[in-house]
C-alpha cells in the first residue's frame, strides 16, 4: 500500500507541474495575442519613425508631392462641381449645335439657288 501512496502522490505533484504549465503557457499566449498588451513606448516609437520617414520624403521630393496635392485637389474640386460643370458643357454644346443648324440652313438654300442656276431649263419648269 505504501508504494500507491507514493505512486499516486508522484502523480499529482506531475500533474500540477503540468496543469501550471500549461496555464502558464496560455496567459503567455493571451498575452501575445491582446492588442492592449502593445506597449505604448514601442508603439510611439513606431509612429515616430514612421513621422520622420515622411517628412524626409516630403522635404527630398517637394516638387512631386506639391504636384501630387494638387492634382488631388483639383480631382476632389472637379467632383464636387460636377453637375454644374456638366450642366455649362452641356448649354455650350446645345449652342454650338443651334449655330450649326443655322449656318447649314443657310448654306443649304444658298446652295439650293445655286443649284437651280446650274439647272437646265428643262427641269426648271
Amino acid at each position: 500500500m505504501p508504494d500507491l501512496e507514493l505512486q499516486l502522490r508522484e502523480d499529482r505533484l506531475l500533474r500540477d507541474a503540468a496543469r501550471a504549465l500549461v496555464t502558464a503557457d496560455l496567459a503567455h499566449l493571451k498575452r501575445e495575442v491582446d492588442p492592449e498588451s502593445a506597449s505604448a513606448p514601442d508603439l510611439g516609437s513606431r509612429a515616430r519613425d514612421l513621422a520622420d520617414d515622411a517628412r524626409d520624403y516630403v522635404t527630398g521630393h517637394r516638387l512631386q508631392v506639391g504636384t501630387l496635392v494638387a492634382a488631388l485637389v483639383a480631382a476632389i474640386a472637379l467632383w464636387m462641381f460636377r453637375e454644374p460643370l456638366a450642366a455649362i458643357v452641356r448649354d455650350l454644346l446645345d449652342s454650338e449645335g443651334e449655330d450649326d443648324e443655322a449656318e447649314a440652313e443657310q448654306a443649304g438654300g444658298d446652295d439650293r439657288s445655286v443649284n437651280e442656276e446650274k439647272l437646265p431649263a428643262e427641269t426648271q419648269a
